[in-house]
């Protein structure tokens, strides 16, 4: 959960910092990926609290132990596992702040693209603009409790104009991308409504993206998903 009255500005200097670590440390062996990757380089208005990455290459025990160690330098460790999809670390670094999770997925998708940035004088792998969108709306399904967050950050990236990646829908739903709107479009609207819409979002938004997403944001989404399919 996340802990009210935290230092959003400091949160975000502590995942920046675990973020170009890694990367000096690891290079291409990974890819940047989910929520955070949308907050710091795709302008999605929200933050996001984890760091989540792709296994693009082999990551062996030195590899664990280097990250681990990474990680120690900024926080207490509360959590660690290594199970057959994910690497999974949990970061604490300040009493009244949230956790860190910090997830290496070792399942990752061939149609996924990725590109390279620089960033803080550190070269990184991301996820690009239509991996990053198509991954967040097969989210909104995928999930085996839907999180709210997912259709807040869908929403945000179909009105930057990010395109979808078929080949990715394809892969992951068995649909095309016509049949996964004409089955999404209906999962959201018997899915959410104004008393779970905020679930997981209210601590981290301002009152008035608040007001807007419990009264506008599902019928807003239903409207951009539905003009997918009318092209």
């Amino acid at each position: 959960m996340t802990k009210k009255g935290f230092s959003q500005e400091l949160h975000k200097q502590i995942l920046i910092r675990i973020l170009v670590d890694i990367f000096k440390e690891f290079g291409g062996k990974l890819g940047f990926k989910g929520g955070t990757c949308a907050y710091l380089f795709y302008e999605l208005p929200r933050i996001s609290l984890d760091l989540d990455f792709d296994l693009l290459r082999p990551f062996e025990k030195k590899d664990v132990d280097a990250l681990r160690a990474i990680l120690a330098k900024k926080g207490m460790i509360r959590d660690f596992k290594d199970k057959r999809f994910t690497i999974f670390f949990l970061l604490a670094y300040k009493k009244d702040a949230p956790n860190i999770k910090v997830e290496l997925n070792k399942r990752v998708w061939k149609n996924n693209t990725y590109k390279t940035i620089w960033f803080l004088g550190v070269e990184m792998k991301i996820a690009d603009e239509s991996t990053v969108l198509t991954n967040k709306l097969i989210a909104l399904s995928d999930r085996r409790m839907p999180v709210a967050r997912d259709l807040f950050d869908g929403y945000y990236l179909l009105k930057l104009g990010f395109k979808l990646n078929e080949k990715l829908i394809m892969e992951r739903t068995g649909k095309t991308l016509e049949g996964y709107i004409e089955y999404l479009v209906p999962f959201i609207e018997r899915t959410y409504n104004d008393k779970n819409i905020l679930h997981g979002l209210g601590e981290i938004l301002e009152e008035k993206q608040k007001n807007w997403i419990k009264k506008e944001l599902i019928q807003e989404m239903v409207q951009e998903l539905k003009k997918l399919i009318r092209k």
